[in-house]
């Protein structure tokens, strides 16, 4: 199928900011933490999807 993937960088405290500004690459927050999220999928899937920050295709209600 179609994958997609997002990821959220939020801090530990109140805000009144709406979700999509804590949007991130996957691979910034792989870069942070050392951990490889998706090992087992195919590298040129994993890195193109892995770099987008693009939150557009997502609904946040």
């Amino acid at each position: 199928g179609k994958y997609r993937m997002i990821a959220f960088l939020v801090p530990n405290e109140k805000s009144d900011k709406p979700l999509y500004d804590f949007v991130v690459s996957v691979d910034s927050i792989e870069k942070m933490t050392g951990i490889d999220f998706f090992p087992k999928m195919d590298d040129a899937t994993e890195n193109s999807l892995e770099k987008s920050s693009d939150y557009k295709a997502w609904s946040f209600n």
